[in-house]
């Protein structure tokens, strides 16, 4: 099944997290990411939503400390993508 516009308006709404860096990051993999994104991954994407800024920002600031190989997978794709800084 896939998501429905309502579901993907939450997830992006879920994405502003309050301070400017993690909603570049996060709003930037949303736009040009997500919806080409494996299953997995969006699932994966939507777990590291559900975490409190200070996790997500340690994520960022330290991706090898990740123990759960999939949101380690999604967190380098948005460090390491060219792109993913582009916001539409």
């Amino acid at each position: 099944m896939s998501d429905t516009q309502n579901d993907l308006s939450r997830i992006k709404w879920r994405c502003r997290r309050g301070t400017k860096e993690l909603d570049y990051l996060l709003l930037s993999y949303f736009e040009n990411y997500y919806l080409k994104a494996s299953k997995e991954d969006q699932a994966s994407f939507k777990k590291i939503l559900s975490e409190q800024d200070p996790t997500i920002i340690e994520y960022f600031a330290n991706p090898k400390g990740i123990s759960d190989t999939s949101v380690y997978q999604v967190i380098r794709i948005i460090l390491g993508s060219t792109d993913s800084f582009q916001i539409k």
